[in-house]
């Protein structure tokens, strides 16, 4: 009986992994909004137009690879 507790503990944690949302959709609403504020920022100057495409694209590859639910 414990090996099916066990199992049914893994599917829980499965369905609620699949009902996590990433903290940038949260924040943000998705990716895109989150890079375009980004991008509207580094033109405004108040961001570092070298550092910043590679943070967008770390935090895109970031959400494509859903490392955040790790």
């Amino acid at each position: 009986m414990s090996g099916v507790r066990s199992m049914l503990a893994r599917v829980r944690c499965i369905e609620a992994a699949r009902t996590m949302v990433s903290p940038f959709v949260r924040a943000f609403g998705s990716v895109e909004a989150f890079a375009s504020d980004v991008q509207a920022r580094v033109d405004a100057g108040t961001l570092d137009r070298r550092d910043m495409s590679d943070v967008v694209a770390c935090v895109q590859r970031w959400h494509r690879d859903e490392v955040w639910k790790i």
